[in-house]
Protein backbone atom coordinates (compact mmCIF):
# COMPACT_ATOMS: atom_id res chain seq x y z
CA UNK A 1 0.00 0.00 0.00
CA UNK A 2 2.97 2.37 0.45
CA UNK A 3 3.22 4.59 -2.65
CA UNK A 4 6.98 4.91 -2.24
CA UNK A 5 7.50 1.15 -2.00
CA UNK A 6 5.31 0.58 -5.07
CA UNK A 7 6.92 3.31 -7.18
CA UNK A 8 10.54 2.62 -6.26
CA UNK A 9 10.43 -1.14 -5.64
CA UNK A 10 12.49 -0.50 -2.50
CA UNK A 11 11.87 -2.93 0.34
CA UNK A 12 13.34 -0.29 2.66
CA UNK A 13 10.23 1.84 1.99
CA UNK A 14 7.78 -0.68 3.41
CA UNK A 15 6.11 0.14 6.70
CA UNK A 16 7.53 -2.95 8.40
CA UNK A 17 11.07 -2.06 7.36
CA UNK A 18 10.87 1.56 8.49
CA UNK A 19 9.18 0.70 11.79
CA UNK A 20 12.07 -1.66 12.56
CA UNK A 21 14.64 1.12 12.24
CA UNK A 22 14.31 2.66 15.75
CA UNK A 23 14.61 -0.81 17.29
CA UNK A 24 17.71 -1.62 15.24
CA UNK A 25 19.26 1.69 16.28
CA UNK A 26 18.50 0.96 19.93
CA UNK A 27 20.21 -2.43 19.60
CA UNK A 28 23.28 -0.89 18.00
CA UNK A 29 22.68 -2.52 14.62
CA UNK A 30 22.38 0.84 12.80
CA UNK A 31 24.32 4.08 12.94
CA UNK A 32 22.22 7.19 13.71
CA UNK A 33 22.73 8.62 10.21
CA UNK A 34 21.62 5.33 8.62
CA UNK A 35 18.61 5.22 10.92
CA UNK A 36 17.50 8.67 9.80
CA UNK A 37 17.95 7.68 6.18
CA UNK A 38 15.96 4.52 6.86
CA UNK A 39 12.88 6.48 7.89
CA UNK A 40 13.13 9.33 5.39
CA UNK A 41 11.17 7.43 2.73
CA UNK A 42 7.92 7.79 4.70
CA UNK A 43 5.54 10.27 3.08
CA UNK A 44 3.24 10.38 6.09
CA UNK A 45 0.25 9.82 3.82
CA UNK A 46 -1.31 7.19 6.10
CA UNK A 47 -1.94 4.58 3.39
CA UNK A 48 -0.37 1.80 5.46
CA UNK A 49 -2.45 2.71 8.53
CA UNK A 50 -5.63 2.72 6.46
CA UNK A 51 -5.00 -0.92 5.50
CA UNK A 52 -3.55 -2.05 8.84
CA UNK A 53 -5.79 -4.48 10.75
CA UNK A 54 -4.67 -2.95 14.06
CA UNK A 55 -4.48 0.66 12.79
CA UNK A 56 -0.85 1.37 13.72
CA UNK A 57 -0.19 5.08 12.93
CA UNK A 58 3.11 4.44 11.15
CA UNK A 59 3.56 7.92 9.70
CA UNK A 60 2.83 9.63 13.00
CA UNK A 61 5.16 7.35 14.95
CA UNK A 62 8.01 7.76 12.49
CA UNK A 63 7.57 11.54 12.45
CA UNK A 64 7.57 11.61 16.26
CA UNK A 65 10.71 9.47 16.33
CA UNK A 66 12.48 11.64 13.77
CA UNK A 67 11.59 14.94 15.44
CA UNK A 68 14.27 14.82 18.19
CA UNK A 69 16.85 13.58 15.67
CA UNK A 70 16.25 16.29 13.09
CA UNK A 71 15.14 19.79 13.99
CA UNK A 72 11.83 20.42 12.21
CA UNK A 73 11.99 23.12 9.56
CA UNK A 74 10.89 26.48 10.94
CA UNK A 75 7.72 27.80 9.33
CA UNK A 76 8.06 30.73 6.96
CA UNK A 77 6.93 34.02 8.50
CA UNK A 78 3.26 34.63 7.76
CA UNK A 79 2.95 37.36 5.15
CA UNK A 80 0.65 40.37 5.64
CA UNK A 81 -2.96 39.98 4.53
CA UNK A 82 -3.71 42.26 1.61
CA UNK A 83 -7.15 43.80 2.10
CA UNK A 84 -9.62 44.12 4.92
CA UNK A 85 -12.30 41.67 3.74
CA UNK A 86 -13.37 38.90 6.10
CA UNK A 87 -12.82 36.23 3.42
CA UNK A 88 -9.13 35.58 2.71
CA UNK A 89 -7.93 33.68 -0.36
CA UNK A 90 -4.74 31.78 0.51
CA UNK A 91 -2.45 31.59 -2.52
CA UNK A 92 0.14 28.85 -2.80
CA UNK A 93 0.89 29.45 -6.47
CA UNK A 94 -0.81 31.70 -8.97
CA UNK A 95 -2.42 34.96 -7.88
CA UNK A 96 -5.04 34.86 -10.65
CA UNK A 97 -7.64 32.57 -9.11
CA UNK A 98 -8.55 34.87 -6.19
CA UNK A 99 -9.82 37.54 -8.59
CA UNK A 100 -11.70 34.95 -10.65
CA UNK A 101 -13.27 33.43 -7.53
CA UNK A 102 -14.28 36.84 -6.19
CA UNK A 103 -15.88 37.78 -9.51
CA UNK A 104 -17.70 34.45 -9.82
CA UNK A 105 -19.10 34.54 -6.28
CA UNK A 106 -19.59 38.28 -5.91
CA UNK A 107 -17.71 38.13 -2.61
CA UNK A 108 -15.08 40.70 -1.70
CA UNK A 109 -11.84 38.99 -0.72
CA UNK A 110 -8.51 39.73 0.88
CA UNK A 111 -5.40 37.84 -0.23
CA UNK A 112 -2.40 36.25 1.47
CA UNK A 113 0.45 34.22 -0.04
CA UNK A 114 2.31 31.28 1.47
CA UNK A 115 5.24 29.24 0.21
CA UNK A 116 4.99 26.51 2.85
CA UNK A 117 1.22 26.01 3.13
CA UNK A 118 1.03 28.06 6.36
CA UNK A 119 3.82 25.99 7.90
CA UNK A 120 2.23 22.59 7.21
CA UNK A 121 5.44 20.53 7.26
CA UNK A 122 6.77 22.34 10.33
CA UNK A 123 3.49 21.72 12.17
CA UNK A 124 3.38 18.03 11.22
CA UNK A 125 6.96 17.59 12.45
CA UNK A 126 6.23 19.20 15.79
CA UNK A 127 7.52 22.75 15.42
CA UNK A 128 5.96 24.76 18.27
CA UNK A 129 3.82 27.80 17.72
CA UNK A 130 2.59 27.10 14.18
CA UNK A 131 -1.08 26.74 15.05
CA UNK A 132 -1.05 29.62 17.52
CA UNK A 133 0.52 31.88 14.89
CA UNK A 134 -2.04 30.90 12.25
CA UNK A 135 -4.96 31.35 14.67
CA UNK A 136 -3.75 34.83 15.64
CA UNK A 137 -2.94 35.91 12.09
CA UNK A 138 -6.38 35.01 10.75
CA UNK A 139 -8.50 35.84 13.80
CA UNK A 140 -12.01 36.84 12.73
CA UNK A 141 -11.41 35.72 9.12
CA UNK A 142 -12.47 32.80 6.96
CA UNK A 143 -10.04 31.22 4.49
CA UNK A 144 -10.57 29.95 0.96
CA UNK A 145 -7.95 27.60 -0.47
CA UNK A 146 -7.23 25.03 -3.12
CA UNK A 147 -4.62 23.34 -0.94
CA UNK A 148 -5.31 20.37 1.31
CA UNK A 149 -2.23 21.21 3.37
CA UNK A 150 -3.46 24.75 4.03
CA UNK A 151 -6.86 23.37 4.96
CA UNK A 152 -5.33 20.92 7.44
CA UNK A 153 -3.37 23.65 9.21
CA UNK A 154 -6.29 26.07 9.27
CA UNK A 155 -8.73 23.53 10.70
CA UNK A 156 -6.20 22.43 13.33
CA UNK A 157 -5.78 26.10 14.30
CA UNK A 158 -9.56 26.58 14.57
CA UNK A 159 -9.76 28.94 11.58
CA UNK A 160 -12.85 28.50 9.36
CA UNK A 161 -11.85 27.36 5.87
CA UNK A 162 -13.57 26.31 2.67
CA UNK A 163 -12.08 24.42 -0.28
CA UNK A 164 -12.33 25.43 -3.91
CA UNK A 165 -14.39 22.96 -5.94
CA UNK A 166 -12.62 20.37 -8.05
CA UNK A 167 -12.87 20.90 -11.81
CA UNK A 168 -14.83 18.52 -14.00
CA UNK A 169 -12.76 15.95 -15.92
CA UNK A 170 -12.85 12.42 -17.29
CA UNK A 171 -11.28 10.92 -14.16
CA UNK A 172 -10.52 11.96 -10.58
CA UNK A 173 -7.24 11.86 -8.65
CA UNK A 174 -7.94 11.39 -4.95
CA UNK A 175 -5.37 13.38 -2.90
CA UNK A 176 -4.12 11.79 0.32
CA UNK A 177 -5.32 14.85 2.28
CA UNK A 178 -8.82 13.55 1.57
CA UNK A 179 -8.14 10.11 3.09
CA UNK A 180 -7.42 6.68 1.61
CA UNK A 181 -7.91 6.40 -2.13
CA UNK A 182 -11.30 4.95 -3.12
CA UNK A 183 -10.07 2.50 -5.75
CA UNK A 184 -7.41 1.56 -8.30
CA UNK A 185 -5.90 3.88 -10.89
CA UNK A 186 -3.46 5.79 -8.70
CA UNK A 187 -1.09 5.40 -5.80
CA UNK A 188 -2.08 6.54 -2.33
CA UNK A 189 -0.14 9.80 -2.64
CA UNK A 190 1.18 12.00 -5.46
CA UNK A 191 4.61 12.32 -3.80
CA UNK A 192 4.47 16.05 -3.05
CA UNK A 193 3.52 15.78 0.62
CA UNK A 194 5.44 17.29 3.55
CA UNK A 195 8.69 18.28 1.86
CA UNK A 196 9.25 14.81 0.41
CA UNK A 197 10.70 16.11 -2.90
CA UNK A 198 13.29 18.10 -0.98
CA UNK A 199 14.14 15.16 1.32
CA UNK A 200 14.00 12.34 -1.25
CA UNK A 201 13.96 13.89 -4.75
CA UNK A 202 14.50 10.66 -6.68
CA UNK A 203 11.80 8.76 -4.80
CA UNK A 204 9.38 11.69 -5.09
CA UNK A 205 9.93 11.82 -8.85
CA UNK A 206 9.31 8.08 -9.17
CA UNK A 207 6.08 8.32 -7.16
CA UNK A 208 4.85 11.14 -9.42
CA UNK A 209 5.81 9.30 -12.61
CA UNK A 210 4.16 6.05 -11.48
CA UNK A 211 0.95 7.95 -10.71
CA UNK A 212 1.06 9.56 -14.16
CA UNK A 213 1.57 6.12 -15.75
CA UNK A 214 -1.41 4.69 -13.84
CA UNK A 215 -3.65 7.65 -14.70
CA UNK A 216 -2.87 7.25 -18.39
CA UNK A 217 -3.72 9.81 -21.04
CA UNK A 218 -7.15 10.86 -19.74
CA UNK A 219 -7.74 14.33 -18.35
CA UNK A 220 -7.89 13.94 -14.59
CA UNK A 221 -9.37 16.26 -11.96
CA UNK A 222 -7.67 16.85 -8.61
CA UNK A 223 -9.16 18.94 -5.80
CA UNK A 224 -5.71 19.81 -4.44
CA UNK A 225 -3.82 22.46 -6.39
CA UNK A 226 -0.39 21.40 -5.11
CA UNK A 227 -0.93 17.76 -6.11
CA UNK A 228 -2.31 18.80 -9.49
CA UNK A 229 0.72 21.00 -10.18
CA UNK A 230 3.13 18.27 -9.09
CA UNK A 231 1.55 15.65 -11.34
CA UNK A 232 1.38 18.07 -14.29
CA UNK A 233 5.06 18.85 -13.82
CA UNK A 234 5.74 15.14 -14.39
CA UNK A 235 3.64 14.77 -17.51
CA UNK A 236 0.14 14.14 -16.19
CA UNK A 237 -2.96 15.62 -17.80
CA UNK A 238 -4.24 16.83 -14.43
CA UNK A 239 -6.35 19.92 -13.77
CA UNK A 240 -6.59 21.48 -10.33
CA UNK A 241 -9.00 23.90 -8.67
CA UNK A 242 -6.91 26.95 -9.54
CA UNK A 243 -5.23 25.90 -12.82
CA UNK A 244 -2.18 27.92 -11.81
CA UNK A 245 -0.35 28.83 -15.03
CA UNK A 246 3.17 28.60 -13.59
CA UNK A 247 2.83 25.35 -11.71
CA UNK A 248 4.62 23.18 -14.28
CA UNK A 249 7.80 24.58 -12.74
CA UNK A 250 7.09 22.93 -9.35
Amino acid sequence: MCPVAVATGAEAATAASMMAVPLLLERGALAPADALAGTSLCLGCGACTAHCKVHIPVGQRLAAWRAPQVAPPPPDPLTPIEGGARIVCVLTGSSAWSARWSEATGVEVAVVSTNDSLGHAAWRLGHPGVLEGVASHFAGRELVTGSGAVEEVARAAGVPVRRLPAPAADAVFHPCHAGPRPGPGQLACCGRREGFPEREPDAARMVAEENVRLLGDVITSCADEECACWLRAHGGRVVGPTDSPGCTDV
